[in-house]
Formats: C-alpha cells, structure tokens, sequence
C-alpha cells in the first residue's frame, strides 16, 4: 500500500523556504510528458516527401531574379533574449496559507491560480481520487451555489474554471480583468474552501471519466504506454509507489466514493499546502486584501507526508507490449531513472538527456534525417518533485521497422553511457536548455503557470538564474559521468505499443516479453519469451557513420 510519511517526503516550512529563497541546483523540468516532447501522432500514412522545385519546361536557364532579390539582405539575427522572471511578492497569512503576486502590465487582465500540494501521487488506494475530488470542486458546485449557479457567476466574469491535477499538486485556475479580481478570488475561496462534494454529481462525472478512460483504452497509444511505464519505473517489492499509477482505469474509477473525496479534501486542502498565485495588472496589495477576504480557513493542520521510497530497479531489461491488433504503427518508450533535482549532478544528466534526444539529438538526426526509419524520435525528461526524475526517450515507427528502431534506441542509450560526448554536442544542449527557461513569462498566463511550476517542483524564484549558470559549467566529462551513472539499458524499461503478433517476435530478441490487453486494465495476455541466441537488454552498435561526434571513455 501507499505509504503516507516518511523521511523521504517530508517537506521543509514554506515560509521558510520562501523568505531569502536561495538559489539551489535544482533543474526545472523543460517538458510536462513525453508527449509534449514529441512530434504529434501520425495517421498512418508514409511521411510527405519534400516539394522539389521544377525545371524550366525547355531546358533553358533560369530566369534572372528580380531586383528585389538582389537587394542587400538584412544582418543576422544576434542572441535570443533569455526570458527573465519578474519580481515575486511573497505574503503568509496568519492560516499559513501563502500568496504570489507577479505585477504584469501588457494587458489589463489577472491570472489566478490556486495550488493544493496533493495531486495523484496523494491517490492512496484509490487510483483517480485527486483528479475527481478536483472536477467535482469545480463542477459539484460550492457554498450556497449548486453547480450550474457557480459556473454562470464564474462566466458573468467572463471566464471558465479550470482544474488540472498531476503527480503532485492540483491547480485550480481562471482569467479575469482587474476589476472583478476580488470578485473572482471570493469564488475560488468558495471552490477550494466549501465544496458541496455531491455524491449525486460525483456519478455524473464518474460515469464520464469511466466512458474517457474506455476510450484512451482503445484508442490512445501513448496513454497506454505511459500507464505501463510508469508502473515499471516506479516498483517496489512490499507496496505501491506514489508515482507507479499514471492514471485511472475504467475498472478503478467506480471504486472511488463522495465519502473517499471528502477526506480526501479534508486532508489536503487545507491552507497550510494551499498557495494562491496571481500574474497581472494589479497589485500585491490588492491581491493580498482580497485572499484574506476570501479564504478564511482557519484549521492549522499539516497536510499528510507521503512515503517516497527509492524505487528498485528492474534486474534485467523489462519489455512489455500494450496489443493493439493490426496497428501499423509501434509507438516505442525507453525509461530510465536519474538523479534527484536536489542531486548535484542532475544539471548534468540534463544535458545528457537533450544531447540524446533533442530537437538536434543524436536519436533525431539518426533515426529520421538520416535513416528515416522512425516517424517521430527525441529524450525528455519527466516533471517529478520527489526522488529520481526518469528520462525517456520515445519512438514513432511502421510496425515493420518495430524491432530495429527497438535496437536503436537500446545502441543509443547504451553510447550515451559508455562514451564521453563532444564539446559541440554539450555546448548545443546546454545553449538550448538555458534558452529555454521561462519561454512563457512574456504574457500573464504563462506567467503564472512558471511560478505554479517553481512552486510543484520546489523550486527557488531565481532558478532560472541560477540553473543557467549551471549549465555553462557542463563539461563533456561531467555530463558522460551522469550518463555514465544512470542510463542502464540493461536494467531499463521498453513500453511497446503495436500489434504484439508482428512485433512480438522482433522484440523477443532482447529478452522475455510480457503482452498485455490496454481494455482488460492491462492484464497480462501472455509471454513471449527470449529468442534463442538473443542477449538481454544489449543491442549491436550502429554503424559508426551514426556516431561520429563520440570519444571514447577512459
């Protein structure tokens, strides 16, 4: 079972942590999942080939330019201007509750977030639990507002809630100009603070979310993919770890009761784990008056510390299949586990990460500019708050192509690991991940949502500043030691999605393979065990002309 303290999820005082704000070297994670990462999902069809521009009909010479053509072409662009974060108004109310404000001006419009510390990591038995007690604050109406009387005063502000609920926080948001800011804030205060928590429309939203999760059961690739991959990642031998459940499925949502969703909010939300960010045209001041006003919570509990135990990795590579009969395509994940962001080598692994599977990554510029044999290739790693933070690289590949794009990522993972890169590659990947940072910050939105994510993952105001100066000490040396240090294929995990009758035999080259049933809550239909003269886990090495940017390691 899900175990809810121990040393290692423990958190430090926020209000400490939030007056001087040091800066520590942590690295901010550049992609939520994998499939944000990645080149989006194909139809199936063979990739476009590229326009070629026709000859002339005769034969002749081309016709000279026009003069315009001829006119002096402007100068090179300089350096891209690094996103800056702006000043952050901490306040503490006397509930222990804390608020942000980030003044920006460019449109008279607020962004408001509200961060509860409890996301699925927090779910416990019961797979699902955040996310629902989450769309029932939002949908399940709060105070004395049913739910269809809450969403039309929330839309007489001309905006919408929005909840979105990840490993380990729930944001609860909405847009509003500045004058119906307080306005705004007092229903939020509501939502968060006095739910109804209805068990009438809990099955209402639970009968929608079984009917979704049927559906991403049978259609959605990577979904599955993820919900097998996180469980592999995240094992442990005696019970189950905070981040091992990706997702519902249908068969859990039901289990989940208005009485599971109480004590759920009941523990979490509470104003000691709450903070309340706000981006825009006002102040801190105002922010700050129309909290108070709002959230008047009084309880002074502390909200529950999860158990993260170190996950035990796989003894041997672990393959597994998600069948999806007669698929022609294969979408392919290749997990490992890293450091922790608090380690100090994580700034390292980073680099080796982009230098992996980057927009200019070796997985890319091999496996589809110059063999062309995957649709889509790239590494990211993942966005987790507690303990070691897993890299994944993933492929998109005709089911033909299944097992060699297989071996190809297990080739690439294993260099990576046995050879120092070069001092391009380094210098490319650390450039591009320092550029970046804080992208966002330019509007309010995503102003907010930067401080949101500094907030989930712990992180210092000033991380940007101080991660970038991490990365230009990134050595070639250092970042082969993290890689070095923590890309095992032989000890990492293969999440296949295709059709398992054509892939199974071509994956079966590298050990045992598990096939599961993505729409029997991925039960087991078989295994398919290693072809005779296959090595576990290893792969022969590409051909050379692939990696020519490599030193060997001493």
């Amino acid at each position: 079972m899900r175990g809810e303290r121990g040393t290692r999820g423990e958190r430090s005082t926020r209000g400490t942590r939030r007056r001087g704000r040091p800066s520590l070297p942590w690295i901010a994670a550049l992609a939520a999942a994998v499939a944000g990462g990645c080149a989006p999902a194909g139809d199936g069809r063979a990739p476009r080939a590229p326009a070629q521009q026709a000859a002339p009909a005769n034969g002749a010479p081309e016709a000279t330019p026009p003069a315009a053509a001829l006119r002096e072409q402007p100068p090179p662009s300089g350096p891209a201007r690094l996103a800056r974060m702006p000043a952050i108004s901490w306040a503490e109310l006397p509930t222990g509750l804390s608020v942000a404000t980030a003044v920006h001006r460019a449109l008279p419009l607020v962004e408001v977030r509200v961060v509860v510390h409890g996301g699925s990591a927090a779910d416990g038995e019961r797979t699902g639990l955040a996310a629902l007690t989450g769309e029932l604050l939002v949908h399940g109406g709060a105070g004395g507002l049913s739910g269809r009387e809450l969403l039309a005063r929330v839309a007489s502000l001309g905006a919408s809630l929005r909840v979105d609920t990840g490993l380990d926080a729930t944001v609860i948001g909405l847009r509003t100009t500045p004058d119906r800011l307080a306005e705004a804030i007092e229903l939020l205060g509501l939502v968060v603070q006095r739910p109804r928590l209805d068990a009438a429309e809990l099955g209402k939203l639970k009968a929608r979310a079984v009917e979704a999760a049927l559906d991403r059961a049978r259609l959605d690739d990577r979904w599955g993919a993820r919900m097998v991959l996180f469980r592999d990642l995240y094992a442990l031998p005696g019970e189950l770890h905070p981040y091992a459940s990706f997702a519902a499925t249908a068969a859990e949502l039901p289990k989940i009761t208005a009485a599971d969703c109480r004590a759920f909010h009941g523990k979490w939300y509470v104003p000691r784990n709450t903070v309340v960010v706000v981006a825009g045209d006002t102040t801190p001041e105002a922010v700050r008056a129309a909290v108070e006003k709002a959230f008047t919570d009084r309880r002074a509990d502390e909200p529950p510390a999860l158990s993260f135990t170190d996950p035990v990795p796989p003894g041997s590579l672990k393959i597994t299949i998600v069948d999806r009969p007669k698929s022609a395509e294969s979408e392919l994940f290749l997990g490992v586990l890293g450091p922790e962001r608090r380690d100090p080598a994580w700034p390292s692994f980073a680099v080796a990460g982009e230098v992996l599977g980057g927009p200019s990554g070796r997985l890319s510029q091999d496996l589809r500019a110059r063999r062309g044999v995957a649709r889509a290739a790239a590494a990211t790693t993942l966005d987790v708050a507690h303990g070691p933070v897993p890299l994944v690289a993933h492929a998109r590949a005709p089911s033909a192509s299944t097992g060699l794009v297989a071996e190809e990522l297990l080739a690439h993972a294993e260099r990576l690991a046995a050879t120092t890169p070069s001092q391009e590659e380094v210098e490319v990947a650390a450039r591009r991940l320092a550029a970046g940072l804080g992208l966002a910050v330019e509007t309010a939105g995503g102003l907010a949502d930067e401080i949101v994510a500094l907030q989930v993952l712990d992180l210092p105001d000033d991380h940007h500043d101080g991660y970038r100066r991490e990365l230009r000490d990134i050595t070639p040396v250092l970042a082969g030691k993290a890689a070095a240090d923590h890309v095992r294929p032989s000890r990492a995990a293969l999440v296949v999605t295709g059709d398992a009758q054509e892939i199974g035999p071509m994956l079966s080259r590298f050990g045992d393979v598990k096939v599961v049933d993505p729409t029997r809550a991925f039960a087991r239909k078989r295994t398919i065990p290693r072809a005779p003269g296959g090595a576990p886990g290893q792969a022969p090495a590409p051909d050379g002309a692939a990696h020519a940017p490599a030193q060997d390691r001493p």
